[in-house]
């Protein structure tokens, strides 16, 4: 059973970014069954990477959509991204010198709740323009 459940409520409205949403969310529950299973730090290593690479595609296809449709709110939006990636950048510095054990449980908490605020808040206000933009 998935640790982080996707809900309806987080839904933004345009589908590619929901499935990205949702497949970071599915990466953070593997991130959590590698743990829990003690599959070694190998493992949590490739889905730490995964996870960090798939956010970066992520945020990246959000602002390429955002500046081809001229959001009103891109500066603040992408702020916000780069303030996820310092995090998940801290993060992967603190696993690479050793620490993955005490790490990992805390950037998969990190990574879900900076998600859910951030899609709840930050990304419903793109919505509107986003379709208007032709953006789905």
């Amino acid at each position: 059973m998935a640790l982080y459940n996707w809900k309806d409520e987080y839904d933004v409205g345009v589908k590619r970014f929901d499935d990205h949403h949702k497949k970071l969310f599915d990466i953070c529950n593997s991130l959590h069954d590698a743990m829990k299973a003690g599959t070694g730090e190998e493992a949590l290593q490739r889905i730490l990477n995964e996870l960090v690479d798939y956010a970066a595609y992520h945020l990246a296809e959000e602002e390429k959509a955002m500046e081809r449709i001229g959001y009103s709110d891109i500066i603040n939006h992408k702020r916000a991204h780069k303030m996820f990636v310092d995090k998940l950048t801290d993060a992967m510095k603190e696993v690479e010198s050793g620490q993955a054990i005490f790490v990992v449980s805390k950037i998969s908490r990190t990574v879900v709740d900076w998600l859910v605020n951030h899609i709840r808040v930050v990304d419903k206000r793109y919505h509107d323009e986003m379709i208007a933009g032709g953006v789905r």
